[in-house]
């Protein structure tokens, strides 16, 4: 499973996203369609701390990061290679 994958099943399972799992797609805005608020937010970088081993600064708390599966597995990945 990759990183898109494992977020998308973290949204669903725990964050109880409300739509089609078929919708979900790595390009969903998940700010604009309020899947995600700021706790939400919050449950999803303790999710990535935990599942890849990574640390989200405070810097890292900015929309960009969080709009999309796409953006978050960037986030990810940066995390990963620095």
């Amino acid at each position: 499973m990759n990183t898109q994958d494992r977020v998308r099943s973290f949204i669903i399972d725990e964050l109880r996203f409300r739509g089609s799992a078929k919708d979900l797609k790595n390009d969903y805005p998940l700010l604009e369609k309020e899947v995600l608020d700021s706790m939400g937010i919050f449950q999803v970088v303790s999710f990535l701390e935990s599942e890849f081993g990574i640390e989200v600064g405070d810097e890292d708390l900015v929309p960009d990061n969080f709009g999309t599966i796409d953006l978050i597995a960037a986030l990810v990945e940066s995390k990963q290679g620095s």
